[in-house]
């Protein structure tokens, strides 16, 4: 994998790339944390999204006011618009001709409206650990109140009734990681994790005001690329109950499970997740 700056008008952005080949543009999560934990230690987690770049360029990008990427100096710069706007200046900008668009979790809707406003900028969609509607907080409320125990649970209302900075993002993540996972994360897991992922307070608020209550729904019919939604089946923070709600409204879409994985399959089952994007990438079209 290598790393630099793009420059974009008025600002850059962090690129991590690895492989050759066919493009895959990968939109990570939040809001308001990097791509980073796409490519994370090998030799504590195994490949991740490297398992794509034996046969795909794999390009992920820190969004703007994440990670390594700056913002530029404009009204409202860290609102959820902008952000839908660099995917296609990021794509233009590094000449991928109709790429797949890989989205992780908060990320996917920035794909979902990017394939919305460019239909003829993608070839392929991949939805992997996102919900059509906010409705999937509920699940993970739940999860919180039955699954984590009372002092973690505590403190995650602490961090939630104040402002969330750069500080309290990362702590509400760490405090929450087991509810990520398939697996119980041992010591090296979690801070070699938390090693490569930075978080932004500041994109988290601005982007959060634009999600409060949104609902794509009614918008995905409308969407003609051939799409792919992925999930695991220990997701417990985006659970697999809201992922489905993609079913029957994302009409071009097919779905897989990942049975020992939670919201990072690429993470916990990354020979498999490759084999399964290979396979789509190939044949999702038919």
């Amino acid at each position: 994998m290598r790393e630099w700056d793009l420059p974009l008008e008025g600002f850059a952005v962090r690129v991590r790339e690895s492989g050759q080949g066919e493009p895959i543009l990968c939109i990570h999560g939040g809001p308001g944390m990097s791509s980073g934990y796409f490519f994370p230690d090998p030799d504590v987690w195994g490949p991740g999204l490297r398992a794509l770049a034996a046969d795909r360029r794999v390009v992920a990008y820190d969004q703007r006011g994440c990670g390594a990427s700056g913002a530029p100096d404009v009204e409202q710069p860290l609102a959820l618009s902008r952000h839908v706007d660099d995917v296609e200046s990021v794509r233009a900008a590094l000449g991928l001709e109709r790429p797949i668009v890989l989205a992780h979790s908060f990320g996917s809707v920035l794909a979902i409206l990017f394939a919305l406003q460019h239909p003829e900028r993608l070839s392929r969609l991949i939805l992997l650990g996102g919900a059509p509607t906010r409705a999937f907080m509920a699940g993970y409320r739940e999860a919180v109140a039955t699954e984590l125990p009372p002092d973690v649970q505590r403190r995650l209302a602490e961090i939630q009734s104040g402002e969330i900075d750069d500080a309290a993002m990362r702590e509400r993540f760490r405090l929450a990681l087991p509810l990520y996972f398939h697996h119980t994360l041992s010591d090296q897991e979690r801070d070699s994790l938390l090693s490569v992922v930075s978080f932004s307070g500041a994109v988290n608020r601005a982007v959060a005001a634009g999600l409060e209550n949104y609902d794509l729904s009614a918008a995905l019919p409308h969407i003609r690329v051939p799409s792919l939604v992925v999930y695991g089946a220990s997701d417990r923070v985006v659970q697999p109950a809201y992922q489905l709600e993609f079913r029957g409204r994302l009409l071009t879409a097919r779905f897989v499970e990942f049975q020992e994985s939670g919201h990072f399959p690429f993470l916990e089952e990354p020979e498999p997740f490759a084999r399964v994007v290979h396979y789509f990438a190939a044949h999702g079209g038919r």
